[in-house]
């Protein structure tokens, strides 16, 4: 089974709400390689679309897709969280990739992802963001989607092979898996599964990763101008982050009490505990106060940012990006029920708390 908060549910069908988020964010990366690009020459954009286009329609499509299970399940066009909507112009192939598409997969792939360096390096801000965007897909899909996905062909595919073999022998073409609730118990519930009881290291070092993107972009912007105003944004992070967050909404987190003398959430891992628990809802002024803070935090760099477009388009699509995928996949699985984003539903969330009372 796997690892408890993490639910075991297969996903069988990819909504709208799947393909708009991830081709989103797959075009980041795209989109900083390509204004490298355009700097120089329109013309080599134009080849470096067309190297993208052939990739992903015709050597990906032939030679890693036709063994996908969502490509061999979609009938007339492909249904998946890419490639919606393309025409299935290649018959499907179920069973392993042979060693010939694996490496014209991969010597396929190789151009996308250099292609535009030769002009990247020429400005470290560009190349650093396309280092980046890249890191957080990967991250991204291998945290959320790599341990749902039935492509088992795929090299990044992290669903436990007893799911596999359950899913493989009630027959993966023919019906949604729908796993019972005997197969769903976590922490002696079937229906608080998929809530994340705990957060873990990786938990920590993934959504700093994307909130560093944040404010590493603003922080760039500020210090170009004045060091002073620099260090007045760091120590107003520092505060808001540790201090004000800490005492007005932490303490409230039944993620809060976890650990012993230092933090084990998602976002604080190690630091102090300098409050004691309060184990009731916020209230509306625990909220305002927080709020206030974030406010702050998010409009503090944006006289700075204004100077340097290309840093506040890289500062928003942060923010967007950290919105969309806390929304998406944590919102929906989090204990903190008194947190005004969470979105478990209320019958989990009242088993949950008849079960798993925090003292």
């Amino acid at each position: 089974m796997s690892p408890p908060g993490i639910p075991l549910s297969l996903k069988t069908e990819h909504s709208a709400k799947d393909r708009l988020y991830w081709n989103f964010l797959n075009v980041i990366p795209f989109l900083v390689g390509s204004i490298a690009i355009a700097r120089d020459s329109l013309k080599w954009v134009a080849v470096y679309i067309g190297i993208a286009l052939f990739f992903f329609l015709v050597v990906e499509f032939r030679f890693a897709c036709t063994h996908c299970l969502y490509y061999i399940r979609s009938k007339g066009c492909v249904k998946c969280m890419m490639l919606s909507g393309v025409p299935k112009i290649f018959k499907a192939r179920p069973g392993l990739h042979s060693f010939f598409e694996k490496a014209v997969t991969v010597l396929g792939a190789l151009p996308i992802f250099l292609f535009p360096v030769y002009w990247l390096i020429r400005d470290p801000l560009l190349l650093g963001t396309y280092i980046v965007s890249w890191t957080l897909f990967f991250l991204t899909a291998r945290r959320y989607e790599c341990v749902r996905c039935i492509n088992f062909e795929c090299p990044m595919n992290r669903v436990p092979a007893d799911v596999k073999n359950e899913f493989e022998k009630r027959g993966a073409l023919s019906e949604n898996i729908e796993f019972s609730e005997k197969e769903h118990q976590a922490e002696g519930s079937g229906k608080c599964a998929s809530l994340k009881v705990e957060h873990e290291f990786k938990d920590f070092f993934y959504w700093n990763f994307v909130t560093l993107t944040i404010l590493f972009s603003a922080g760039l912007a500020i210090g170009i101008s004045s060091t002073g105003w620099l260090l007045a944004y760091i120590f107003t992070v520092i505060f808001h982050f540790g201090i004000l967050e800490q005492r007005f909404f932490c303490t409230h987190c039944p993620y809060f009490v976890r650990g012993e003398k230092c933090l084990r959430c998602m976002m604080n891992w190690g630091w102090p505990r300098h409050f004691k628990p309060i184990p009731c809802p916020p209230s509306k002024f625990d909220l305002a106060i927080t709020s206030l803070g974030f406010i702050i935090i998010i409009l503090f760099p944006f006289s700075w940012l204004l100077k340097v477009p290309f840093l506040l388009g890289v500062y928003l699509v942060s923010i967007l990006i950290f919105l969309l995928t806390i929304w998406r996949y944590e919102c929906s699985h989090c204990i903190y029920f008194g947190c005004p984003f969470n979105r478990v539903p209320v019958k989990v969330r009242k088993e949950y708390e008849g079960e798993n009372r925090v003292e």
